[in-house]
């Protein structure tokens, strides 16, 4: 146990927590604290009737010493310890979402299409009465002591345009730590105005968030101040567990490597930089068909097949035709030409769903520090090994901060930004962040300059500017309002050229087409044939996830995405009953199916399956919609 007389230093971690909305009132979970270890894995997303459970972020203290390294954890045993917390949502106060400000098609840097400019949301609210745009109740205290102080705060004192605006609570746990819990997913209008569009809807408000966590430690008669961490609260996961292509931890590790505040790895290691790169392409199998058909199980090209992991982390001279082809299938994210035909099959921050594409961007791109290590495995200049399994228990102090900054970001997505789920693309600027310190977000000191009417990328990228650092509210307000305008819209297959499942934007967190508890029941079943049960699990059997919201519930093979604002009209109220994708056990007496299925689950698991099973047919394949009105009006330009 180190001397905590050592302590010469504290700093909260994780760097950046996250949060994510749900509406129930008696339960919730901790969110992702090792990198690989889901905590809804194996258990129930909702609570007993049924709501969908809020994920919280839980914030530690942990001690440095004089070269400020981790060397304890501080706890309310070791110091009284007092937690200050300050969310807000600026949404209806910024501007219209139309495109990242920071790619060349908003600069202007491509021939034809003219610098991008964002509105002010809600421009007939002029004055002094924006204030009342912004939702900020204000800072919290908690103390871990005993002795009757604070322990148990709520965030529900900000209103937007006068109407109560709830945006969570937060909590101490015995030993002191912080859980802070978002909102309730309510989003409204108190004019009752319509859902007009994916990303911008006047007189709208939502309950996510974002804000400071900081903190003061009284510790061996010294008091000392806590390098502070940000909480961001966003949407629920729908598919716990599944990787996004690219994370919010590669993005801004990224960065990070950019500023040369970590270590830049001198050789990729395969079980580090390679193998989850490929083995994210095949997880997406559960949330997107056109995935499954290319990547999933029993493909030729299944990364989770461990004999195809075997051979591809060789670097002999026997695996290099292999590593070249694989290699090859990967979008270049520095590439001036359209490459539509590569991985990821993803739209990109500046698609257009316009007949004359031209911006490579277009389409999504790995990181070029993800690409680089491919190249680099695919000529053979590489560390074999492969990865690990995670570690949950037993790490050390400095570890265990480790694995908190990792495993929140983890848990996120790192792109496309049009605009994302969690965050968008702020995150992947140098000067958003501390550059002493590592993964923070650098705090404003200075007074955010005077807004112009219209937002254009040299004002939001410009020293001093938004970016420059940030204030509760700052991170969150660049995304859709209301939330649930955008998740409704995320579908795949706008337009036709691209097939009936391909591509999507973010099927690790917004699934697209999924297996359903009845299918499951039928693989499952050991009274079933063989042939019945593998067409239960054949990707004809997948449904749209979100049938019934933004597609109507006619089993066709050519359904209608329901017309206009419908979908995220509907799914401002139906968010919580929608499916979350969950890993399941697969058949243990049928070689030709897998042993781990993720299914889309509506309350608690299913019974065990029975002889009476439901029919699954090849009609009942949901393909591809027509483009989206709603995502589309709003993303198309003349050129």
């Amino acid at each position: 146990m180190p001397n905590l007389d050592d302590v010469v230093a504290v700093a909260i971690h994780p760097a950046i927590g996250i949060a994510r909305v749900g509406n129930s009132r008696e339960a919730f979970f901790i969110g992702p604290e090792s990198p690989g270890v889901h905590p809804l894995d194996g258990t129930d997303p909702r609570d007993r009737q049924g709501a969908l459970k809020r994920q919280a972020a839980r914030f530690r203290v942990f001690g440095l010493d004089a070269q400020g390294r981790v060397i304890a954890e501080v706890t309310a045993d070791d110091a009284k310890i007092t937690w200050t917390v300050h969310v807000a949502n600026k949404k209806a106060a910024w501007y219209d979402f139309a495109q990242a400000f920071d790619i060349p098609a908003s600069k202007g840097e491509i021939q034809g299409v003219a610098p991008l400019k964002s509105a002010l949301r809600n421009s007939d609210v002029t004055g002094s009465a924006r204030a009342g745009l912004i939702v900020d109740p204000g800072p919290r205290t908690l103390e871990s002591t005993a002795s009757g102080a604070q322990r148990r705060v709520r965030f529900d004192t900000g209103r937007f345009l006068g109407t109560a605006v709830d945006l969570g609570e937060a909590h101490l746990e015995p030993d002191g730590a912080l859980v802070v819990l978002g909102g309730l997913g309510h989003s409204a209008s108190p004019q009752n105005k319509p859902i007009v569009d994916f990303a911008n809807n006047p007189g709208w408000f939502d309950d996510v968030s974002d804000g400071t966590i900081d903190a003061t430690v009284e510790i061996g008669g010294r008091r000392l101040s806590a390098i502070g961490s940000w909480v961001i609260v966003g949407p629920p996961n729908y598919a716990p567990g599944i990787t996004p292509f690219v994370t919010g931890w590669d993005l801004v590790y990224d960065v990070m490597m950019g500023l040369r505040r970590v270590e830049v790895p001198s050789r990729p290691t395969f079980g580090e930089h390679i193998q989850p790169a490929l083995q994210r392409v095949s997880i997406a199998q559960w949330v997107n068909s056109g995935f499954a058909i290319q990547f999933g199980w029993g493909s030729p090209a299944d990364f989770l097949d461990p004999n195809l992991l075997r051979r591809l982390n060789d670097p002999g001279t026997a695996s290099w035709p292999l590593r070249q082809a694989v290699f090859a299938w990967f979008r270049n994210p520095r590439s001036t030409i359209l490459q539509a035909d590569r991985v990821p099959a993803v739209y990109g921050d500046a698609i257009l769903l316009s007949p004359r594409t031209r911006d490579p961007l277009e389409w999504m791109a790995i990181l070029e520090s993800q690409y680089d290590w491919l190249r680099r495995w695919a000529n053979g200049d590489f560390t074999p090994g492969l990865a690990p399994p995670p570690r949950g228990e037993g790490l050390s102090p400095a570890e265990r901060a480790a694995a908190l900054d990792r495993a929140a970001l983890e848990d996120c997505c790192g792109g496309p930004f049009h605009p994302g789920i969690e965050f968008t693309w702020p995150l992947r600027q140098p000067m958003l962040y501390d550059a002493r310190q590592r993964f923070r977000i650098k705090r404003r000191t200075a007074a955010e300059p005077a807004l112009p009417a219209e937002l254009t990328s040299s004002f939001a990228l410009a020293a001093g500017g938004p970016l420059d650092g940030s204030v509760p509210g700052d991170i969150t307000r660049w995304m859709a309002l209301p939330w649930q305008g955008d998740t409704a819209s995320c579908l795949s297959a706008y337009e036709d050229f691209s097939g009936e499942y391909v591509p999507t934007f973010w099927p690790a967190r917004v699934p697209n087409d999924v297996l359903t508890e009845d299918a499951y029941r039928v693989l499952m079943d050991r009274g079933a044939s063989p042939a019945q049960r593998e067409a239960a699990f054949a990707t004809p059997s997948r449904r749209k996830w979100l049938r019934g919201v933004s597609y109507s519930n006619e089993s066709t093979s050519q359904p209608n995405m329901l017309p206009g604002a419908t979908g995220p009209q509907r799914f401002v109220t139906s968010w919580p009953d929608i499916g979350v994708v969950m890993r399941r056990e697969g058949p243990d007496d049928l070689a030709t199916l897998p042993r781990e299925i993720w299914v889309e689950s509506h309350r608690r698991a299913p019974a065990p399956p029975t002889p009476a099973r439901a029919a699954t047919r090849a009609e009942d394949a949901v393909g591809g919609p027509p483009v989206s009105a709603l995502r589309s009006r709003m993303l198309r330009r003349e050129t």
